[in-house]
């Protein structure tokens, strides 16, 4: 049977849940959006591959700030470089402006924005933590009520105002949101890493930085951003202390642009979510209830890139809804991106293994037609499952290109994949 949503409260105003909630008011639900942050940056660098702006192209607007993005250092653990050209641009946003930017539009589509932090929720027959099984509609016997953390009407108990009913429930509230807790799905710290980073005033160059360790299942980054730089450092969580990353990182700044910038940036740090090894092993959605964007592990496992990833995640549940099909959007997750994410989590050691990254960047310093290769990765067009493939296949073309520079014969054993990629 088809159900009949009409109330809709969604948790969290970032990507995911601000797009999900205008696309979801655009097909004439009633939604409430609840989002007690004015403002905020992440430990991420904002950037947003050329696809995303094809899917989304309202966000190259006047009324959003940005910077394009036409060049990628790559710097391989032994400290070899390869500046390569993105035949497709990176686009890059601060935070914070995205963040406003997306509730605006939001609130502009008839979306009810409650500016205060949900501490709990609950319905008839619902039982926290122990959630429903998989499956689509509005519960027999009520809806969700909401309680926030502000103070309700005359009446309400201590703890906060009280608000619903809702007929079903968008939890959008991040990696380290309560919704995912709550509803069932657990805490699940696998595939969770640690991410810290800088704000670096008057910093912006042209160009994208990516770093790469010995031994560590992530890497560095400085993206510009209009007007200043995000840096930060990512990888597993548990694999390094924090202590030893800012140390890479701080190291790695000081080096390359004075020790006296550190002193006038400031700090933050997230966890970030992966996607699950098994595309079918975490619930997303079940009675009157779904996750997106971090809240239901929608991450590159090996970039971390989520701001897409959120926002697909929140336009596929709105669709679904729209459809009075939400059972289906677990599957439909699945076909559009679940397997694809999920082979990247499964290889990731492989793919930040030091002996695949120094033939990466070998590659990309000495032939074009590799550094083509990553372009495309980068922009979104080229699948994982089919990088390795791809470069075997262009692997006569990359051997001319690297055969005809200087120095080229060193350059032979940069054609042999490692033997776990």
């Amino acid at each position: 049977m088809r159900s009949r949503i009409r109330t809709i409260a969604v948790i969290g105003g970032g990507p995911g849940g601000a797009h999900c909630a205008r696309r979801l008011a655009r097909r004439g639900f009633d939604v409430t959006l609840f989002e007690h942050r004015a403002s905020f940056e992440k430990a991420c660098g904002g950037g947003i591959p050329i696809r995303g702006i094809e899917r989304f192209p309202f966000l190259d607007s006047p009324r959003l700030p940005g910077k394009t993005i036409r060049r990628c250092l790559l710097i391989a653990p032994s400290g070899r470089e390869a500046d390569l050209p993105l035949l497709d641009p990176l686009h890059v946003f601060s935070r914070a402006d995205l963040h406003t930017f997306l509730l605006e539009r939001a609130v502009e589509a008839g979306v009810a924005l409650v500016r205060a932090r949900v501490v709990s929720f609950a319905r008839d027959g619902w039982t926290e933590g122990a959630g429903r099984a998989a499956g689509s509609g509005r519960a027999e016997g009520g809806g969700w009520i909401l309680r926030t953390a502000t103070s309700g009407p005359a009446g309400d108990p201590p703890g906060g105002a009280a608000c619903g009913p809702f007929d079903f429930l968008v939890a959008a509230d991040g990696a380290t949101g309560s919704a995912r807790r709550r509803l069932g799905c657990g805490p699940d710290g696998a595939g969770l890493a640690q991410g810290i980073g800088y704000y670096l005033p008057a910093l912006s160059e042209d160009r994208i930085t990516l770093k790469f360790y010995e031994g560590l299942d992530g890497y560095l980054w400085i993206f510009p951003r209009p007007g200043h730089s995000s840096a930060g450092i990512c990888a597993e969580l548990g694999g390094r202390p924090a202590a030893a990353l800012k140390g890479l990182m701080d190291r790695f700044l000081a080096e390359r642009f004075g020790a006296d910038l550190l002193a006038r940036s400031e700090r933050y740090a997230a966890l970030i979510p992966g996607a699950p090894r098994d595309p079918a092993s975490g619930r997303v959605h079940g009675e009157g209830w779904a996750l997106v964007g971090d809240a239901g592990r929608f991450v590159d496992p090996l970039t971390r890139e989520g701001i897409y990833y959120a926002m697909l995640t929140g336009e596929m549940l709105a669709d679904c809804l729209a459809a009075r099909r939400p059972e289906r959007y677990g599957a439909a997750w699945t076909r559009r991106c679940g397997r694809e994410l999920s082979w990247a989590a499964r290889h990731a050691r492989a793919f930040f293994d030091a002996r695949f990254v120094e033939r990466l960047v070998a590659l990309c310093d000495r032939s074009p037609t590799a550094g083509r290769v990553l372009s495309d990765l980068i922009a979104g067009r080229q699948a994982y499952r089919d990088l390795k493939r791809r470069l075997l296949l262009n692997a006569p073309r990359i051997g001319m290109q690297i055969w005809a520079r200087p120095g080229g014969g060193r350059g032979r054993s940069a054609l042999r994949p490692a033997r776990d990629s």
